[in-house]
């Protein structure tokens, strides 16, 4: 059995030396500097287990000297390697060369890798043990090896047990399946993948791949104070390193506000990176990209997750449609029977009109003597007249 442990294959692109600060592609994509107003990873140390301690301007104080597991060499990176994997998790925002996902978490440079890159299990299992001894809040390995080791596995299993997650290169072998130590169930193993939104041809392949992140041409410090542009999974594996502090230094904060913290085990770190995850690939998890690649900016600013698109379901045929019975003719309606006439009201008797009064007898004027004079003179000549007749 090998019980090597070395550096996955890396592709060195370019060689540059800058004098004004980049944001590289994998951190523009991801909106990783909108999430730096809630969270720069401060509070978080990430132990990274690989080619010695950085010296770069653009790291600085950000990097502290750890342990060194490589016999008749110095702690010093000679490799450079780790010295790129650090500053992708935490170079500075100083305004020069480079900037990491989390430019306030610090990293502790541990050695367990030589300058020519190689290494074995006995020195990554003292590497771990002393991860397990200080206690960090996140381990990064970009590294890997052939074969399982009990004793490597039963040390990952005790720092999951104390909630510490490991995150591991998943190799650049491509169609020959994940290493050692990204392939143990407690470990999160990460794949590469380009700006192009494509997996990385080199990028290891199985079921034991999580997640992706940026790891072409990836931009970050090197040694003897200079940049270099690499591609590989190491790359990827600090990419996810600096995402998880980000993560962990925002609920230590509200932790300390609002007295709650539901991001300490690794289960429940890998849950609330599951649900800010951008399925890529076949739909759900598939070999080459795992789950998908982690929207940052939604995992940090806490918006609601993008719906995963549910299968629709097969169309059922339509039942058909019974045959309706006839409608009953309605019943005529009867007529209705005209309204007997009201019987007109009696008239009600007129009051009869009160008589009028009789007018009161006026008193016959006194007649005078000569009143009957004209009756005498007619009395006297009829009897004047009858006497003459007489004679």
């Amino acid at each position: 059995m090998n019980e090597e442990t070395y550096l996955p294959k890396i592709e060195v692109n370019e060689e540059l030396t800058s004098l004004s600060q980049r944001i590289d592609w994998g951190l523009t994509q991801s909106n990783v500097p909108e999430t730096w107003k809630i969270t720069q990873g401060e509070g978080i140390t990430v132990l990274v287990i690989d080619t010695g301690m950085v010296e770069h301007p653009d790291v600085g104080d950000n990097a502290i000297p750890g342990e060194n597991f490589i016999p008749n060499e110095p702690i010093e990176d000679e490799n450079g390697h780790q010295t790129h994997c650090v500053g992708i998790i935490c170079a500075k925002n100083n305004g020069i060369g480079m900037v990491g996902v989390a430019p306030k978490a610090k990293a502790i440079c541990v050695k367990a890798l030589s300058k020519s890159g190689g290494g074995s299990y006995s020195g990554l299992a003292a590497a771990l043990d002393y991860a397990i001894k200080i206690k960090p809040d996140i381990v990064s390995m970009s590294l890997g090896g052939g074969s399982p080791s009990a004793v490597l596995h039963a040390k990952i299993k005790e720092l999951y047990k104390m909630n510490i997650p490991v995150i591991c290169a998943a190799g650049n072998t491509g169609e020959g399946g994940v290493n050692w130590p990204a392939a143990f169930d407690e470990t999160i193993a990460v794949a590469a993948h380009d700006r192009y939104g494509k997996i990385a041809n080199f990028s290891s392949r199985g079921e034991k791949v999580e997640w992706a992140a940026p790891g072409v041409g990836i931009y970050s410090t090197y040694i003897n104070n200079i940049y270099r542009s690499l591609s590989g999974t190491s790359m990827a594996c600090p990419f996810i390193a600096g995402v998880v502090a980000l993560m962990l230094s925002k609920h230590k904060k509200q932790e300390k506000t609002e007295n709650k913290n539901d991001c300490k085990t690794v289960e429940q770190i890998r849950e609330h990176l599951l649900k800010y995850t951008k399925d890529k690939g076949e739909i759900g998890r598939d070999n080459d990209w795992g789950y998908g690649i982690i929207d940052v900016e939604k995992l940090i600013e806490g918006d609601e997750p993008e719906p995963k698109p549910e299968p629709k379901p097969e169309p059922k045929p339509e039942p058909k449609p019974e045959p309706k019975p006839e409608p009953k003719p309605k019943p005529e309606p009867k007529p209705k029977p005209e309204p007997k006439p009201k019987p007109e009201p009696k008239p009600k008797p007129e009051p009869k009109p009160k008589p009028e009064p009789k007018p009161e007898p006026k008193p016959e004027p006194k007649k005078s003597k000569f009143h009957y004079l004209p009756w005498i003179v007619v009395g006297a000549t009829i009897i004047i007249a009858i006497t003459l007749s007489s004679q």
